[in-house]
């Protein structure tokens, strides 16, 4: 009994783990609307709220893209998790990539 309930929790984190890989492949595959998006964010003088994000990543007229992957890059990016993207945000990324 015990193995058919650890078997069971581990197909379903593997289904869960499954799903958010398919959510990242998606919102990764038109990297030109998210690039525009980011320069677009970057200007921005402010914080950027999910509903704001939300509003930039449409504009940028991606071919397809869900609300819930624009939900994962938002928390994806929101590093200091306060609800809220701002350049401080982007500086870990930042100082990753030069390296």
């Amino acid at each position: 009994c015990a193995s058919y309930v650890d078997g069971s929790r581990m197909q379903r984190r593997t289904l869960e783990n499954l799903n958010q890989i398919e959510v990242l492949n998606r919102a990764l595959s038109d990297m030109p609307a998210l690039d525009y998006s980011f320069e677009l964010m970057l200007k921005e003088d402010g914080a950027l709220t999910k509903d704001m994000f939300r509003e930039k990543i449409y504009a940028s007229e991606p071919e397809s893209i869900r609300d819930s992957e624009i939900d994962f890059l938002f928390d994806l990016l929101d590093y200091s998790k306060d609800n809220l993207i701002d350049k401080e945000d982007f500086r870990p990324i930042a100082e990753h990539s030069s390296r």
